[in-house]
């Protein structure tokens, strides 16, 4: 098992376009360690398993709480009082998931009406309180939760005795089937998270993009399994804990319910993100590859990407670079209009893209404005249109790159000016 990784321009090419995507949380040379645990021919579909990886660093993580906690006070009227329960165990939600909500603008603005606190049974007049939010990281199969939650004699009890009628569950992500498994059993209870489906659904994996999801699938069986054996089943499990088949890590850890060829470590194993390590990843390359490449060409032959008007205009006798529309945000409306004029719903393009619910309304806002979608988030007949002139200017272009002179594998190493932020 495994290989030794070849050093090359088309393989560090590929290596250093993940990057961006990690959120440049770990090392190139750590990305080449982990894919070294593949056979050779395995590597690209690792890649590709990367390129809809979710990592969450601290900033972003504090900002999807920021924008969940108003979504909750939407139920909650101003002046109620607000009890915070972080359940999880005290050295993560302790302080990993409580300092960054109480540094929220949501949480300071009705701090006054708010009670953060694990001490449920010391709370002095619990009856005042009129909610009770039970925050956590991060929520898989959702059985930790309702088993906590049902223990006799613990905090159920005391909601019933103190008539809290409102409950709701805040979180950064949760499984779809952990949201299911809960809402079941506790229909009263208001969960308010970004949701995410199993990474290998058969019809809402955003893996189906890509056309790789049954050779994925595969190749976390085929690796998971031995790692398994290597250390102590069923904890170590192929799909991660209770088969969550979750892709996501965070600053502080990566859960347990993520793949385990992504954390799991063992003699024979390098770990990409270990399960408690300080610095992780995230977000979607081979897809916005293809998307990026569109905007690259465009520069290349001086047009608007939008308007295929010249982007060179005169300016005291020198061309002059006018650039309005090929910029970082053309380059996600393009990907939600093509990933839309694919029949992906918004669900799995937030995932496909490692956008909030929050980003992905200021990408349709945006092509709203350029006219490519319609007020019901449909992409527009403009918007088809579009997809297909973008296409049709560039082809040209593409083939033309395609040389053969191009194509053929240099035997010189190539060392990139600047590789993950350095110089």
């Amino acid at each position: 098992m495994g290989h030794t990784f070849e050093l090359n321009k088309q393989s560090l090419q590929r290596v250093e376009y993940l990057l961006p995507r990690l959120k440049h949380s770990i090392s190139p040379n750590k990305v080449i360690r982990w894919l070294e645990n593949f056979d050779k021919e395995e590597v690209g579909l690792a890649l590709d398993l990367l390129s809809v990886f979710e990592y969450i660093p601290f900033n972003e993580f504090m900002f999807r709480l920021n924008d969940l906690l108003y979504e909750i006070f939407r139920y909650i009227p101003k002046g109620e009082k607000i009890v915070i329960f972080p359940y999880g165990k005290v050295g993560k939600s302790g302080t990993l998931v409580t300092y960054p909500l109480k540094n929220t603008n949501a949480f300071k603005n009705r701090e006054e009406y708010i009670l953060l606190t694990h001490d449920y049974e010391n709370i002095i007049n619990p009856s005042s309180f009129n909610h009770i939010i039970f925050l956590d990281d991060f929520i898989g199969s959702g059985k930790t939760f309702c088993k906590e939650f049902s223990r006799p004699d613990y905090i159920q009890k005391w909601i019933n005795d103190n008539n809290i009628e409102n409950i709701h569950i805040l979180t950064s992500v949760i499984m779809a089937e952990g949201k299911k498994y809960i809402s079941d059993r506790f229909p009263n209870i208001n969960i308010v998270a970004e949701e995410r489906n199993k990474i290998f659904h058969k019809v809402l994996s955003p893996l189906n993009a890509l056309k790789k999801r049954q050779a994925l699938e595969s190749l976390a069986l085929k690796h998971g399994e031995t790692i398994s054996v290597l250390n102590y089943p069923p904890y170590i499990a192929p799909l991660g804990y209770d088969k969550s088949e979750s892709l996501i890590s965070y600053f502080h850890c990566t859960p347990n319910n993520t793949l385990s060829i992504i954390w799991a470590k063992s003699k024979d194993w390098f770990p990409l993100f270990p399960r408690m390590a300080n610095i992780r990843m995230n977000e979607a390359r081979e897809f916005k590859k293809d998307i990026a490449f569109y905007i690259g060409i465009c520069n290349r032959l001086g047009i608007d990407l939008y308007t295929g008007n010249s982007i060179i205009e005169k300016k005291n006798n020198s061309d002059v670079r006018i650039i309005n529309h090929n910029t970082k945000q053309d380059h996600s409306v393009i990907a939600l209009l093509t990933l839309k004029n694919e029949g992906y719903d918004n669900l799995m393009i937030c995932h496909i893209l490692g956008l909030t619910r929050e980003e992905l309304k200021l990408v349709y806002t945006e092509a709203r404005k350029l006219g490519f979608t319609d007020r019901t988030y449909n992409i527009s007949n403009d918007g088809i249109q579009f997809l297909k002139e973008l296409k049709r200017k560039t082809r040209k272009e593409n083939f033309r790159k395609e040389s053969n002179k191009n194509l053929e594998i240099k035997k010189t190493l190539y060392l990139p000016d600047m590789f993950n932020g350095f110089t």
